[in-house]
């Protein structure tokens, strides 16, 4: 087949890669440089201050989460789509990647080439978005077979799961003294019920995330009124939000990764990370859980739910029982399943299915 000329439609509020905080832009970041590793011609639509070894095309010079006193972002994003409408053409694109939500779905009618959304959100609450994928048959590619649940009549051409540098996660068979639970303190990651287990559990925690900005009013308040007070006393250590090499010095070392999550999960790259460096997973069955973690093999998937209340008794059990997973399992079930190199091979496949119509096999 010959080599393709590639769109990547990034947001514009995180530089691609991100400096810390910011999965979607990781794996925008990911695709960007092994598509071209595999002799595509990529071109990144997104922030100028992006780091990207393919074409650039700046929209804004700066990220918007890192500029100030922005508290409208829509111009911006139309400013994106009519640029790529524009340039769509000029460069000869082939198909277009989006990683935006529904900003990408104004191009329909102004281009000709296919477009291929990725989802990196769920579907709960949205229903405006799966009235307007619906109408226009948009191309879906889900990060979970979970993620289709509250939607499953949708145009879905493909799961591919989210993949990581591997490399970059050393494997520790011995850890240390503590676990570990990595996100956004905010109460759909779980922070307040990980906080309770470990109390529980009389268990050490490091915690490290981002803590929920004032412009995300209602987490943030979750935050000072519940969280704060929690954060260094005690057996509670809070970091705040590190840089890849020191976070996976983290990972490695930990007992294992907690994750009770709130929310249906759409994906979860941390517990991919986690595992990559040995440590399993015990987390709620939200979401995607179920795909991610394999459970009693790289760690314990448990209900969230116990007589209509948060289930903190089989989370506990599971706590006590994580001498059982063997590390070595949860870093070749990475291997096997979440590498980025997998998933930009899994990519290259349905574009060449969606331009040539060749047959597509899933994860």
């Amino acid at each position: 087949m010959r080599k393709l000329k590639i769109g990547q439609i990034s947001p514009l509020n995180l530089p691609v890669p991100p400096p810390k905080y910011g999965g979607t832009e990781k794996i925008i970041y990911f695709l960007c440089e092994d598509l071209k590793k595999r002799g595509h011609e990529v071109f990144l639509f997104g922030s100028g201050d992006s780091k990207v070894s393919c074409n650039l095309i700046p929209i804004v010079e700066k990220s918007l989460w890192l500029k100030k006193g922005i508290k409208d972002f829509s111009p911006y994003y139309a400013l994106q789509i009519a640029k790529v409408a524009e340039l769509t053409q000029k460069l000869k694109l082939d198909i277009l990647h989006d990683h935006l939500g529904p900003w990408a779905l104004t191009l329909y009618g102004q281009i000709k080439i296919p477009i291929v959304h990725t989802l990196h959100v769920p579907f709960q609450g949205r229903e405006d978005r799966i009235f307007a994928y619906q109408k226009l048959n948009a191309r879906l590619v889900s990060i979970s077979f979970a993620q289709r649940k509250p939607a499953p009549s949708l145009n879905y051409v493909a799961n591919i799961y989210n993949g990581i540098d591997i490399k970059k996660f050393s494997f520790n068979k011995k850890p240390k003294d503590y676990f570990l639970w990595v996100g956004e303190l905010s109460p759909r990651k779980g922070i307040y019920e990980v906080i309770k287990i470990a109390e529980m559990a009389k268990i050490k925690l490091v915690l490290i995330g981002r803590i929920p900005p004032p412009q995300q009013k209602d987490d943030h308040q979750f935050f000072k009124k519940y969280i704060e007070k929690k954060l260094n006393k005690g057996k509670i250590s809070f970091l705040g939000e590190l840089p890849e090499k020191k976070l996976t010095f983290y990972y490695k070392n930990a007992i294992a990764f907690l994750n009770p999550l709130q929310w249906e999960e759409p994906f979860g790259l941390v517990m991919v990370e986690a595992m990559a460096c040995g440590t399993p997973v015990i987390a709620f069955k939200r979401g995607s859980v179920s795909e991610v973690v394999k459970d009693k093999v790289t760690g314990f998937v448990v209900k969230p739910l116990k007589n209509g209340r948060v289930n903190f008794e089989d989370f506990l059990e599971a706590i006590f029982n994580i001498s059982k997973i063997k590390r070595e399992e949860c870093r070749g079930w990475v291997e096997k399943n979440f590498t980025k190199e997998k998933m930009a091979e899994n990519y290259e496949r349905l574009f060449y299915q969606t331009l040539y119509g060749e047959t597509y096999s899933s994860n």
